[in-house]
């Protein structure tokens, strides 16, 4: 059985190859005749006010955290990602006869994307915290010493680093090309990173437009969110440790399965092909997929929410 399905696979790489077709431009066509179908169910979702279902949640979370890292253009591979994954999953719940294996897998399988996503993300938003200090504090001490915002972020702009300078940048050219106003300029500087100790310090460059005296309370901002990162290194320290146990556990957990059917395969002739073994497995396989999302989001930031 598995010889005939890496066949079937072999053969249907070699037919996409040769054609010179790619899985997207297959998928593209397949869902052309749904897409008008899609479109009126959207619409209808967003008149009536009707919750989306588990599937739509969970591509609309990607999306989302997506565009947020700067990543939205994958979004597609990662969509297709989670279809041959969860193919994948079924065919092997079919190859070791188990159907309930075959639709833990399955769903299981094709959350797994979304748990990629996560970690990208957590690990996007921590580099961009990271500039944002190195940022907000050069930003600081040119307005201090200059006394004009403008002049201070031109100063400093070619030494800030990407991706936090483009940022800066777009407000460069809002002050300078758009309408000349500085608040106003501020304002959108400041929805273009959802992080609390980012927003504090705009409104209080805000503040600073009518006194330029209140520049010093900026270098105020810059350290408690200098405290925040400190404390939030010395927690992602301790969770990898924990990740790294939980890694471990799960090799060994699923490494014990085809080692035991050679050192014990009363045990693992039971496990395979009697229903209670069967129903153990696909339990086992699923306790594994749910707590890795749940260490995906254990492992996000905390350090760009309000601190009370």
């Amino acid at each position: 059985m598995i010889a005939y399905l890496l066949c079937a696979l072999f053969v249907t790489t070699g037919l996409f190859i040769m054609a010179d077709v790619r899985p997207r431009d297959v998928t593209d066509e397949l869902k052309k005749p749904f897409q008008r179908s899609v479109s009126r169910k959207k619409r209808i979702r967003h008149i009536t006010g009707k919750k989306p279902s588990f599937a739509q949640r969970m591509m609309e979370e990607a999306s989302v955290m997506l565009d947020a890292s700067g990543m939205g253009e994958q979004f597609v591979t990662y969509r297709n990602m989670a279809v041959l994954l969860a193919m994948a999953g079924v065919m092997f719940g079919i190859v070791i006869d188990n159907l309930l294996v075959s639709a833990v897998l399955g769903i299981g399988l094709a959350m797994t994307p979304l748990t990629i996503i996560r970690l990208r993300t957590a690990d996007y938003t921590r580099m961009v915290n990271e500039k944002l200090e190195m940022a907000m504090s050069s930003v600081t001490n040119s307005y201090i010493a200059t006394g004009n915002l403008v002049i201070a972020v031109e100063r400093v702009l070619p030494m800030l680093p990407a991706p936090v300078s483009d940022i800066f940048k777009r407000f460069m050219a809002d002050v300078q090309y758009v309408d000349g106003n500085i608040v106003h300029a501020i304002q959108r500087m400041r929805e273009s990173v959802d992080n609390w100790y980012w927003q504090e310090w705009c409104n209080a460059l805000i503040q600073c437009q009518d006194d330029v005296n209140l520049n010093r309370t900026l270098n105020g901002i810059v350290e408690r969110l200098s405290e925040m990162r400190q404390i939030q290194m010395e927690v992602d320290t301790t969770l990898r440790k924990h990740i790294s146990d939980y890694i471990i556990t799960v090799l060994l957990v699923l490494g014990s399965i085809p080692l035991m059917a050679f050192m014990i395969a009363d045990w693992y002739d039971m496990l395979m092909n009697t229903i209670p073994g069967k129903i153990t497995l696909a339990v086992v396989l699923g306790t594994v997929l749910v707590t890795s999302v749940w260490v995906s989001r254990a492992n996000a930031p905390a350090e760009g929410a309000e601190q009370t």
